[in-house]
C-alpha cells in the first residue's frame, strides 16, 4: 500500500510564529506557515499558511493557500483557497483561486478570481464557436 509523504514536522508546521512573538520584516519559506503572534511586513510562502486566532499580520500575503482565524490587514494571494474561520477577519483585497467564508467572520475588500472567469468565458466562447461549425 502506498502511503502519503508528509513533508511537515513532526508538530504539523515547518515556521511557527509564536503567540509571544512580533515580528517585522519580510518572510519568505515553503511548506506549513503558523502565525500565532503579531507579524508586520510581507509573507511570500511555497505553501500553506495558518493565521491561528491570535495571530495579526499587517502587509502583504502571496501563498497557495491560507486559513484565517486572527486578523489580516493587507492584501492577499492565495493561488489555491482563501477561507476565513468564523473567529476571521480580513481587510484588503483578495486574488484568489476559491474562496470559503464561515459565519460570523469579516471580509472587507475586494474580490478577484481572474483565471476561473477567464477558464469559464473561454469554454463559453469554444461552445458558442463549435455550434456554428459543419464537419464532413
Amino acid at each position: 500500500m502506498l502511503k502519503k509523504k508528509n513533508n511537515t514536522s513532526p508538530q504539523g508546521f515547518d515556521t511557527l510564529i509564536g503567540s509571544n512573538a512580533t515580528f517585522e520584516g519580510s518572510l519568505k519559506t515553503s511548506g506549513l506557515l503558523r502565525i500565532d503572534g503579531s507579524f508586520n511586513g510581507n509573507i511570500e510562502v511555497d505553501g500553506s499558511i495558518i493565521i491561528g486566532k491570535e495571530g495579526k499580520v499587517i502587509g502583504n500575503i502571496k501563498t497557495d493557500s491560507i486559513d484565517i482565524s486572527g486578523v489580516i490587514n493587507g492584501n492577499v494571494i492565495a493561488s489555491g483557497h482563501l477561507k476565513i474561520c468564523s473567529t476571521g477577519k480580513l481587510f484588503g483585497d483578495i486574488e484568489v483561486g476559491s474562496f470559503i467564508v464561515e459565519e460570523n467572520a469579516i471580509f472587507d475588500g475586494k474580490c478577484k478570481m481572474e483565471d476561473k472567469i477567464a477558464n469559464i468565458k473561454d469554454n463559453k466562447d469554444n461552445k458558442k464557436t463549435s455550434k456554428g461549425k459543419v464537419t464532413a
